[in-house]
């Protein structure tokens, strides 16, 4: 019961975040569609989703990093599918920015 309850946490947390991401992004793009003036919303909403992504890397990273030292490694091992999940958009932004890389035939 301890594992899944980590599990759940670790679920609901990046839930949380998405959805607020989600829900901002539809609020500011349905406030651009009505301006006159219409501005770059995406290249925002980008960037705090990167924002985001680097946030919960960073958190996962440290939680992993935490219960290593404590000696909890089924709890540390939780966070091993969240860390690959995060790193697909990192790994698929460094290949439109290089392209030279093995593992990008993957993303073409």
């Amino acid at each position: 019961m301890k594992i899944t309850r980590h599990i759940i946490i670790r679920i609901l947390a990046v839930a949380i975040l998405l959805l607020l991401l989600y829900f901002y992004s539809e609020m500011a793009i349905e406030a651009n569609r009505q301006r006159e003036h219409r501005t770059d919303v995406g290249l925002g909403i980008a960037f705090l989703f990167a924002f985001v992504l680097i946030i919960l890397l960073v958190g996962f990273i440290t939680d992993s990093i935490v219960r290593i030292f404590k000696k909890q490694y089924s709890i540390a091992l939780i966070n091993v599918p969240f860390l690959l999940l995060f790193l697909i958009p990192v790994l698929y932004i460094s290949c439109k920015f290089s392209g030279e890389v093995f593992y990008c035939k993957c993303f073409s």
